[in-house]
């Protein structure tokens, strides 16, 4: 059972990994831990990671904005993680995080605008893709297309326009890391590798990915998961 992995003690240890940060919310240790909880197909200890965050918010006297915002965090990224470690498994998480979600944190409506033009994904999409990638955008975004064109397409405009390049619950750097995440636990190196590097191209500094490189990692191997390959680190 997660439930017995999970524990407070468990969380604790994970959440002093990450650097610290101006506020607790701003920390992404805890979405991280969620996706990676998610991505090696134990979602039952998704909605102990939102517990942990609740009480740690409440112990320090946290506004309504603050909780609001934590527990979408966990949520955006779950759904981002989703187009890498397949949705089925996010739906199971997503459900057990809901029903453990105050009602007051829940979302009614959609964060994203749901009737976006092709022209604003595209845009949107090709924005995110190329600061992420950096130098390598060109020949990465031509080897989806070489390999398949759909998956090129699909890659640009949806999974990045409509998925990713939405900022209004989790950052750029966050998104990384929720790609990272999900990578790790369903051991996909050469991916792994790409993304290390985008993260930082968004932002994060080498001690953060790496802090993130080894949340994923702990959590993946208690939840018994059994790599094939090594998990690339920074060079």
């Amino acid at each position: 059972m997660m439930a017995d992995i999970a524990t407070p003690e468990f969380l604790s240890n994970l959440k002093q990994l990450y650097p610290p940060q101006s506020t607790y919310v701003t920390s992404p240790w805890y979405a991280v831990a969620a996706i990676t909880f998610s991505a090696s197909n134990c979602p039952e200890a998704v909605p102990l990671v939102l517990e942990y965050v609740l009480k740690d918010l409440d112990a320090i006297g946290a506004s309504h904005a603050d909780r609001l915002a934590a527990a979408r965090k966990i949520r955006d990224a779950l759904f981002k993680s989703g187009m890498i470690c397949g949705f089925p498994k996010v739906i199971n998480a997503l459900i057990l995080l809901h029903e453990a979600t105050p009602p007051a944190l829940q979302d009614k409506e959609t964060l994203r605008n749901p009737d976006p033009s092709v022209e604003e994904l595209t845009q949107a999409g090709k924005a995110y893709f190329d600061h992420t990638y950096g130098e390598t955008a060109k020949d990465t975004q031509g080897l989806l297309k070489d390999i398949y064109p759909d998956l090129g397409y699909y890659v640009t405009n949806l999974a990045y326009g409509y998925g990713y390049a939405f900022m209004g619950a989790t950052s750029p750097m966050e998104t990384s890391f929720a790609m990272i995440s999900a990578l790790i636990a369903i051991d996909t190196p050469r991916q792994i590798g790409w993304h290390l590097d985008g993260a930082m191209r968004n932002g994060a500094t080498r001690e953060e990915v790496r802090a993130v490189r080894s949340i994923a990692m702990q959590i993946a191997k208690a939840a018994g998961v059994v790599w094939k390959h090594d998990i690339p680190d920074l060079q």
